[in-house]
């Protein structure tokens, strides 16, 4: 079996989380799905019918785990993102892929191939 290659130029960690976003800055928030992130983008899921166009730019508000080996810390974001992708999932979801416009701060944590290593070992 061949292992795929990363292309990403920085680790991302996996979780599933809410994500709140919206089209205008005081406009109504959606909820999605938090797949996974990195220090500069984000993926989640949402409802098809909500799902934005590529280019268009989201205000986006969501928490995420930033230290995951010997604690629950969490912090938070809320800023825009630009769509860079977006993909049919199950059912009637979409996925989105969103490059953050303000890079988030991860701290100490275990990214998706460290997960999958120390799933191995155990």
């Amino acid at each position: 079996m061949e292992k795929s290659v990363e292309r990403r130029e920085n680790g991302r960690i996996r979780f599933s989380w809410p994500l709140w976003f919206g089209y205008e800055d005081q406009g109504q928030l959606f909820r999605g799905q938090i797949s996974d992130l990195s220090n500069t983008h984000i993926s989640f899921t949402i409802e098809e019918h909500l799902c934005p166009q590529i280019g268009q730019h989201l205000m986006t508000r969501f928490s995420y785990p930033i230290n995951s080996l010997n604690s629950f810390e969490m912090d938070s974001y809320l800023h825009w993102g630009e769509v860079v992708r977006t993909d049919s999932a199950v059912g009637n979801y979409c996925r989105v892929a969103l490059r953050l416009h303000q890079p988030v701060s991860l701290k100490t944590m275990v990214t998706a191939e460290e997960e999958d290593a120390l799933a191995q070992i155990a």
